[in-house]
């Protein structure tokens, strides 16, 4: 009876809830809607509503906090001077600066942000970090502009520990910034079309909103033509980075074609850089050309020496001439060799940069930190595989050769041809056949066709699994690292031969035609680049760890294509880019471009 009572009881109690809680509802729309509800932002809010607010934000950001380990080096000058200026560029605007006063418009904001260098106390490392990074809804504190790269909000961490000790005076010295002698102004002048702007997630309704760059800056970094005095904040006068300790690049080693890219994806936010988007999100076209021919004009600048001095130069060199086969690591010089385009795509020149700029970026690479804009991104499988003395000691041999040096010539590796064909006769031969060309049927391909550098590679990645086959995997474990080398350099020295002729008719006329078409000019609209902008003539030759197609079995493309682009190739480690390219090709796009590298005549090596 009881039980009964106390049931009937919580049941009329919730009704009554859940019908205050629906005219609760109704009325608030209502009041909504009839505009009762004030949202001024003259009034100061109460000190119980500042109180509910900072209490909840300061709780939030502890919490998200928690997790994050700041980084061994956060409060290195060089960070602090980096943040500095990213700190100058925008957060002053609304936080003011070290015994100076904030704006109006931001102590007219609700809620008002603070004067940073009066309560950046109240806060630990992590929580800067997390602010930083993620922002305050309903307040006007903005996520970072990136969705990676994360490691540039520790400098800013590192600058905002410093403002309570900071002089004003100190603080308009290292903000004062005039345009290098004889450096141009270079004018704004509206362009069409816009680029699209990437940043983070769109928010409906769009057409209230306006992704697209150039824009006006948070500061006047382009319309008033003096953009290079923003740019020697961080890299100088003589654009050597030297203000920054070396952590903003030395720009003049770069080619005027790698600096307009560069600025380009900041500009469109598809290279992820909160500082660096910030400003180049406000240049045209013509001021970021303008800007890449200033800056590859200027003389070379030896770049700011690695106060850590972390790195060994000769053990670094080891890897940039021979990389770490084991880890399936190529050697650095396989793509850097310090020209302005390799095999079709512009890398940037290493030679002569700054030691704590190319550590820092492995370091970033090797986190995954990272999202390139190239069809081809190695860097995150490379930076990974090794270690961080390696990325120490490749940071330092790279700081110390001269700037615009050519790139040595990679050693070759002497292979024993008597040993190369007593492993053939034992284990090849099953499959590729005593002269490595394959078989008609296409089953296994034809290894004359590639390069030493490139068999090596494959035959490490199937001893490490990263390249699925069970078979060769069990076969390249059988392999002495000697083995491989022999047997990468007999088939690879040798003379191309062409694939053995099918016994059946694998393409018409016209599905040679339409992969033509895919080889040289890809699929647009599936955002499928050209297979010759990798796989050409100059590509493979400039760079050998790149297959060579032409002249290969077309069952066995086909074949390779249909499993680079099922969902068991998803995880392919990030030496190759084949997944994404095959996943978006259909079956018969496949079958084609196969077909048409099947009927060329080989490379020439």
């Amino acid at each position: 009876m009881l039980g009964n009572l106390t049931t009937k009881f919580w049941k009329k109690f919730f009704a009554v809830i859940a019908v205050g809680g629906v005219i609760l509802g109704v009325l608030t729309f209502g009041a909504m809607s009839l505009g009762l509800i004030p949202v001024a932002a003259r009034a100061p809010h109460l000190g119980i509503t500042t109180f509910f607010l900072h209490y909840t934000f300061k709780q939030s950001t502890a919490r998200a906090g928690s997790s994050i380990t700041p980084p061994d080096d956060l409060m290195s000058p060089d960070r602090v001077a980096l943040g500095l200026q990213h700190y100058n560029n925008v957060c002053s605007s609304c936080h003011g600066g070290p015994e100076l006063g904030q704006s109006p418009v931001a102590l007219s904001m609700r809620p008002r942000p603070q004067h940073l260098a009066a309560v950046v106390d109240q806060f630990s490392d992590q929580q800067l970090y997390m602010i930083l990074r993620d922002g305050v809804r309903f307040s006007a504190m903005p996520a970072w502009p990136a969705d990676s790269n994360f490691d540039e909000i520790w400098s800013v961490v590192a600058f905002l520990r410093t403002l309570p000790d900071m002089s004003a005076d100190e603080y308009v010295a290292a903000t004062n910034h005039t345009m290098p002698q004889d450096a141009p102004s270079l004018a704004f002048e509206p362009q069409q079309p816009l680029r699209d702007l990437n940043i983070g997630q769109k928010a409906p309704p769009l057409d209230e909103y306006f992704y697209a760059s150039p824009g006006t800056g948070w500061n006047d970094y382009a319309m008033g033509g003096q953009i290079i005095a923003t740019c020697t904040a961080c890299h100088g006068a003589d654009a050597s980075g030297s203000p920054t300790g070396g952590l903003a690049p030395n720009l003049t080693v770069q080619s005027a074609e790698y600096i307009a890219k560069a600025l380009r994806e900041y500009a469109s936010a598809t290279r992820p850089s909160g500082v660096m988007t910030t400003v180049a999100a406000s240049l045209t076209d013509a001021q970021i050309d303008g800007l890449a021919r200033y800056y590859d004009g200027l003389p070379d600048v030896p770049s700011t020496q690695d106060k850590a001095a972390a790195g060994v130069p000769v053990r670094g060199q080891q890897i940039a001439l021979n990389g770490k086969p084991d880890a399936l690591v190529p050697a650095c010089y396989s793509c850097h060799q310090n020209i302005d385009a390799q095999a079709n795509m512009v890398v940037p020149a290493i030679a002569g940069q700054s030691a704590p700029y190319l550590r820092n970026k492995l370091e970033q690479f090797a986190a995954r930190d990272w999202a390139g804009t190239d069809v081809w991104r190695p860097m995150g499988h490379i930076a990974h595989a090794l270690t961080a003395q390696d990325r120490a000691d490749l940071a330092a041999y790279f700081a110390s050769q001269p700037i615009g040096l050519s790139a040595p010539s990679l050693p070759q590796p002497v292979g024993d041809i008597a040993n190369a064909e007593a492993l053939i006769e034992q284990v090849c031969a099953e499959c590729h056949t005593r002269t490595g060309v394959g078989t008609a049927s296409g089953a296994y391909p034809n290894l004359t066709l590639q390069s030493p550098a490139y068999l090596s590679q494959q035959l490490y990645a199937f001893h490490a699994q990263s390249r699925d086959n069970r078979r060769m995997t069990m076969v390249a474990e059988r392999l002495s690292d000697q083995d491989k080398t022999d047997l990468a350099a007999y088939f690879g020295n040798g003379p191309a031969v062409k694939s053995p002729t099918p016994t059946d008719t694998f393409a018409t006329d016209d599905e040679i035609e339409n992969g033509e078409r895919i080889a040289f000019e890809g699929i647009p609209n599936k955002n499928v680049p050209s297979c010759l902008s990798c796989h050409g003539a100059t590509q493979v030759d400039t760079l050998p760890i790149i297959a060579r197609l032409h002249g290969q079995s077309g069952h066995y493309i086909e074949n390779r294509l249909q499993a680079l682009g099922s969902d068991a190739s998803g995880d392919l480690y990030s030496l190759s880019p084949m997944h994404r390219i095959a996943d978006a090709m259909d079956t018969q796009e496949r079958h084609d471009v196969a077909a048409w590298f099947a009927a060329q005549q080989p490379l020439a090596k």
